[in-house]
């Protein structure tokens, strides 16, 4: 019984980790909201960190309002093969960041990322999707 409750917890946590990413995707279609977001944000260089569908699509979002410095990924690579996305790995992000602002797109593992890129990122240049897309100002 206890491993049926177990593997509910998870199938639950994963439904809204999907969820949440639908409802950020959708978001993120809008382009005079998202335009909106980056003026009162005051975001005009970023980084975005996540080759995966988020942040792939956030690229796609914001390129024409802002200068992208790179998206970062672990692998160096992103989910889908796209020539015009700059892509980086996060050693190179590392020895190439500038005090530029940071965009965490992954949902499931944002508070491993932040950790890690608090280490030489400051505290409040880094910013979480949904902080971007829905935070209050």
């Amino acid at each position: 019984m206890e491993e049926l409750d177990e593997i509910l917890e998870e199938y639950a946590y994963e439904s809204e980790i999907f969820s949440a990413s639908y409802e950020l995707m959708g978001q993120m279609l809008d382009r005079e909201y998202v335009k909106n977001r980056l003026e009162m944000l005051e975001l005009f260089d970023v980084y975005i960190y996540g080759g995966g569908y988020l942040g792939i699509q956030l690229y796609n979002a914001i390129n024409l309002f802002v200068n992208i410095s790179g998206v970062v990924d672990k692998s160096g690579k992103l989910l889908l093969e796209i020539s015009d996305i700059p892509i980086i790995d996060l050693n190179e992000f590392r020895s190439q960041y500038r005090q530029q602002r940071v965009i965490i797109t992954p949902i499931k593992h944002y508070k491993s990322i932040y950790k890690e890129l608090s280490e030489f990122v400051p505290k409040d240049k880094i910013l979480y999707l949904g902080e971007f897309l829905g935070g209050i100002l």
